[in-house]
């Protein structure tokens, strides 16, 4: 195992003057070797912790780099409809202007433009007296 300063050393330059120096993206590189260096020291250490009541250990991880994946965040991927969320964007911001008077009134669309184009959102109420968009189209009704 290398020490702090085997490492540092390992990243310095000599300057114009000839004194020992070390670049910022160096320093960090350094860091990173001897976070590298403890965290594979400690994953090796802890697999040599045994108890002597026990079985020959089955190890789930084969080295680090398996644990370091097993740990890392999956994340799932999805299709986005850019242009829907858009147009719920603009819908929900000009709703209020377009809310019916009459409390019986369950459903009711409207006419808007976005970027030119005329786009129509139809809403209905929920259950709980909310308006949401149903669904959108294209041109005018």
């Amino acid at each position: 195992m290398k020490t702090k300063e085997e490492i540092l050393n390992s990243f310095y330059t000599a300057g114009a003057n000839g004194m020992p120096e070390i670049a910022a993206p160096d320093l960090l590189n350094a860091m990173e070797a001897y976070k590298q260096q403890s965290l594979q020291d400690a994953f090796n250490a802890a697999r040599m912790l045994k108890d002597e009541s026990s079985a020959p250990p089955d190890y789930r991880f084969c080295d680090l780099d398996d644990y370091i994946k097993s740990t890392e965040i999956k994340v799932a991927k999805h299709e986005r409809d850019e242009l829907s969320e858009h147009i719920a964007l603009v819908a929900e911001s000009v709703l209020p202007n377009f809310l019916p008077d009459d409390p019986t009134v369950n459903e009711f669309s409207f006419d808007f433009n976005m970027m030119g184009i005329g786009y129509t959102a139809f809403y209905i109420k929920d259950e709980n007296g909310y308006w949401e968009m149903n669904r959108w189209r294209l041109g005018r009704e």
